[in-house]
């Protein structure tokens, strides 16, 4: 690749070859124009950088100095061609993600463990926030993808959006509860108990999920205090109150909560989408995607 002038290429076949007759053949030219731009060079440089004699040519001091400083540079340009090649096919560079908390709890982890092991050397930002949060760094481009929740209320303008991860709502009550020992819960009589929501400020689509849910088995909750996760299980471990969350909380196994299928006539999943901007430029991002893609589906087969 052109990166270096034809006198410098022409001095370092010289200064590597020191016979002018094979650096000339080395560079598919003749011998005459390779020692002009050798001359031409030295001129640019304004001290001799080679001894030239009827039967030898050796380097200078300078020369010797110049040789190496140059073969530096051109190491150095080689590892430059080489970096900016990997990084626009997606097997280099930065990679800007974020997740929304509860996305951490089983789709971020396999995924992001097996793009590591296809790309290991992309560079992840990982940055946890609510939905609200994410859609916004996706704006300003400063996330390059996103794992989040969408509402068909959400304004989503530019952005690419798919489901990859949806998953059942279960209950979550205390471990010594009286019901902690049932096969399921049924929703007629979890709406009469009290009951520990999610806070619209911080987890709207929770908190908006769950009011279809009950409104659509024609139930009124009784709320007794709202929450996000994870400290609201801490509040159903001090009996506070029991609560509707994703399946995939079960996985953290916190010692003192029961996790309990939900029965209800009309019932709703959580879903999560990956999101990235449709006019994003990061070669990095489509084998993200398919890690997530691939996550989500093992995901759904399991559970």
């Amino acid at each position: 690749m052109a990166l270096y002038s034809r006198q410098m290429l022409a001095f370092m076949a010289v200064a590597q070859e020191l016979h002018f007759g094979r650096a000339a053949r080395r560079l598919h030219m003749t011998q005459p124009p390779l020692s002009q731009q050798v001359r031409l060079f030295e001129e640019r440089v304004g001290v001799p950088l080679l001894e030239r004699s009827t039967r030898s040519v050796r380097l200078t001091p300078a020369g010797e100095a110049m040789r190496d400083a140059m073969q530096r540079i051109m190491d150095d340009g080689e590892a430059a061609i080489a970096t900016a090649r990997r990084v626009a096919t997606g097997e280099a560079g930065l990679l800007r993600m974020g997740f929304t908390p509860t996305a951490a709890y089983r789709l971020v982890p396999t995924a992001v463990g097996a793009y590591r092991e296809y790309r290991p050397d992309v560079q992840l930002s990982m940055t946890e926030a609510d939905t609200g949060h994410l859609r916004a760094l996706l704006a300003q481009e400063r996330l390059d993808v996103a794992v989040m929740r969408h509402t068909s209320d959400s304004q989503a303008e530019g952005l690419h959006l798919e489901p990859v991860d949806t998953e059942p709502l279960v209950v979550a009550l205390p471990l010594r509860h009286a019901w902690s020992s049932r096969r399921s819960i049924p929703i007629e009589e979890l709406a009469a108990m009290p009951l520990i929501g999610f806070a619209r400020s911080t987890s709207a689509y929770f908190h908006t999920l769950l009011a279809s849910l009950f409104a659509r088995n024609g139930l009124t909750p009784d709320y007794v205090m709202e929450s996000v996760l994870p400290t609201l299980l801490a509040l159903v471990e001090a009996g506070i109150g029991a609560a509707v969350v994703p399946g995939s909380v079960s996985e953290l196994r916190p010692g003192g909560v029961k996790y309990l299928p939900l029965k209800a006539r009309h019932t709703l999943r959580s879903t999560l989408y990956l999101a990235y901007r449709k006019d994003g430029v990061n070669p990095a991002v489509p084998a993200l995607c398919e890690a997530l893609r691939h996550a989500g589906t093992a995901a759904n087969e399991v559970g």
